[in-house]
Parts: C-alpha cells; structure tokens; sequence
C-alpha cells in the first residue's frame, strides 16, 4: 500500500492489554496503518513512550495534565468526557479500536458510528449495557461494527456471507478458565485468578473468566451484534481454545473458525477488514494437538440464568448485572471479599433490583452508578 491509502487508526484503551496487543499489529504494518490518536485512563509513563514512537496527531487522559501536554507540543489532547468522545469521532480517523474497559466508552462510540466511523469493538460491556444505541447509531450513520472479541471475531467471519435465516444455532466457545474443574474455590487466592492458562489478559476480564461472567456479558452482545434470539445463542468449554467460534445451519453443516488463542489475529481481522492481513504470529498446527474437547455448561450455571433473564427482561437490567460485576470484581482485586463472594453480589444486586426502561445515555450512567452503590453495600453485609 502507498503511504497516501494508509488507514488511520485510533485505540480508544492504548495501554491496555488490547490496545498493547493493537499497535503490536501496527509495528508489524507499519505501510499500512498510521496511529492517529492514543487514549488511556492515566498511565502518562507508558502513553509517553506510545506518543514518542507512534507520533500520533491526538491523544488523551482523563485528567487535564498542562505539564504533560507541554511534552508533546506537536500533539493535540483531549481529557474529560467531551475530551473522550472528541477524540473518539476525529475526522481523521478510518477505523476506532474501542477497548477502554467498563462503559465510559460508550458515548464515543455511538458518536463515532453516527460519523460513519467503523468500530472495532473490544469492549463488551458497552454493548451489553447499550446494545440498542449503539446498533441504532450504527444504522442511522452507515457505520460499521467490527467485533474484536475472538469469540464475537470467529461469529462475524462465519456469517459474513450467509443468510442470518439460516442459522440454527451459534457457539461461543470458552476455555473455562483458571478455575476449571476446581471443586473448591472459597478462598481462591487473586493470582491464581488473574493467571489465565490460554489468554493473555487484563485482570478484570481474567476474573470474569475465572466465574464466567465473561460468557454471560457475551450472549448478550452476540444477540445484539449478530440480531439472534436468545435461544439460538449457545456456549460451549473448550479448554485447547483453538476453535473461537461455531455456527450451525439449518442444513446440518457446522463451520467453526481456528487459531492459536492469541488476540493479535483478531485485532489483524479487524485492522486490515476488508482484505486479509499476512500473518507474523504463528500458526495453529492441529498435528501437534493431541485432542480438542467440548463440554456444555451446566444449564443451571449462575452466570448463564443471569444472561437469559437479562435477555428476556431486558430494560435496566443488564446495566444493573454490569455495574454490579464491576463492582464486586474491583472489591475482590483489592482483596476486600472472597472469589466466592462475586457471583452471589451479582445475583443479590440484580434480583433486588426494579426494572425501570432505559431512553436514554443518561439513565444507563444513573443505574449503572445504582448497581455499584447496591453491590457495595450487599459486599459489606458478606465481609461481616
């Protein structure tokens, strides 16, 4: 490609585990992609040095930081919530990864799919919480959705040329995590928890992995994304976790999408879409995998009734079972409760809640903020 039809990219989450794993693609491509903007929370040390080897035109933080900004004269920053969605819906930009975990993303990313922009979406929990606003956007501006997730990656790659009609089930699949088959997980200590043995990942989605909050958060952005009933959407353990996802046709035929677990060649898909990328990060060689198992989810697992109510309620409620997850996940990597203790915050917050219908972006934050404060106070009642 020549340097003028180079695609500009901004990483909404740059110093997280995806959006390291984002410019690691670029460095490898660095004809094809050009950074334009950078935004992360408050890492300053690692955005710095992101800043002086990617020279993007923007960036952001959080906070307003003059002498930080004063480093980096030949780049214009963003900070705030209006700084958040500025720098999401940049003229400049062909494609915003959307990886800043939680939802504070999300006015961003409706803006930027009503620009037209395409998205590559690596946060759940901005589709679980406002799956409507942002498929609506996406249709008002002709923007495009591309699903970063490997799971979300495998569904898209699958159905791209297929009628949706056709299908009669999809698959998500799921290593299990770093819990699988343990019998007694009371006093699971935080490091065990974080250390996936497949992924490589960022501590909280690691513990949605570990109690498979993870799979619940991804029925519900796979009924958004690929506008499927909930009962044709399935999970199934698959520990080797080389098969990302599985469709099923009405047909009888089964297409499933293989790689190494690595999110490096999602975030290619992503990048390059619509063309293929090369590939410089190995190859899955199914030789040398001795087997590949499946199991179904026990059908009564919490986290997979969270998800069907979720669905089948709708309104306020999974803001609520985000904003609850959130909040117990942080309580537990602070070492304030027991591993034991998330899911039953979870569902505790959840059943006390009182559906109310959500118009607007404004009533996801309120109950968002209702969720955390009513998870935090039923944390307190367990540590006693």
């Amino acid at each position: 490609a020549q340097p003028f039809s180079m695609k500009k990219i901004v990483i909404l989450g740059s110093t997280g585990s995806i959006g390291k794993n984002t410019l690691e693609v670029v460095r490898k491509n660095r004809e094809k992609f050009e950074v334009v903007g950078l935004a992360c929370k408050e890492n300053k040390k690692l955005l710095s040095e992101q800043i002086e080897e990617f020279r993007p035109k923007y960036a952001y933080i959080e906070k307003k930081d003059e002498d930080f900004f004063k480093k980096f004269p030949y780049v214009k920053f963003f900070y705030g919530d209006e700084g958040l969605v500025e720098i999401s819906t940049v003229e400049d930009a062909d494609l915003v990864i959307a990886a800043i975990p939680g939802i504070k993303g999300l006015a961003g990313v409706i803006e930027s799919l009503k620009k037209g922009k395409t998205i590559g979406l690596a946060t759940k929990e901005i589709m679980v919480v406002g799956g409507n606003f942002i498929i609506e956007a996406a249709k008002d501006g002709n923007g495009k959705i591309l699903p970063v997730d490997s799971e979300h990656n495998a569904i898209f790659q699958i159905l791209e040329n297929e009628n949706i009609k056709d299908i009669e089930k999809i698959y998500l699949t799921c290593s299990g995590g770093p819990l699988l088959g343990r019998e007694n997980i009371e006093d699971v200590k935080i490091e065990e928890v974080i250390s996936h043995p497949v992924w490589k990942m960022g501590k909280k989605i690691s513990v949605d992995s570990a109690t498979l909050m993870n799979k619940c958060f991804e029925i519900i952005e796979a009924h958004y994304l690929f506008s499927l009933p909930p009962e044709k959407i399935d999970i199934l353990i698959h520990p080797e976790a080389v098969i990302h996802g599985i469709v099923e046709f009405k047909d009888g035929f089964q297409k499933g999408i293989f790689s190494l677990p690595d999110m490096k060649y999602a975030i290619s898909f992503v990048l390059n879409y619509p063309e293929r990328g090369e590939n410089y990060f190995g190859n899955l060689r199914l030789e040398k995998i001795e087997k590949l198992t499946f199991k179904k989810p026990e059908s009564n697992s919490p986290w997979l009734l969270l998800a069907r109510k979720s669905l089948e309620e709708k309104g306020s409620y999974p803001v609520v079972l985000n904003g609850a997850d959130e909040e117990a996940v942080e309580l537990f990597l602070k070492g304030e409760i027991k591993f034991s203790h998330i899911i039953k915050i979870v569902q505790e917050t959840f059943f006390s809640h009182k559906k109310s219908e959500i118009s607007s972006i404004d009533d996801i934050f309120e109950i968002n903020k209702w969720a955390h404060n009513q998870a935090r106070k039923i944390a307190e009642r367990l540590k006693c």
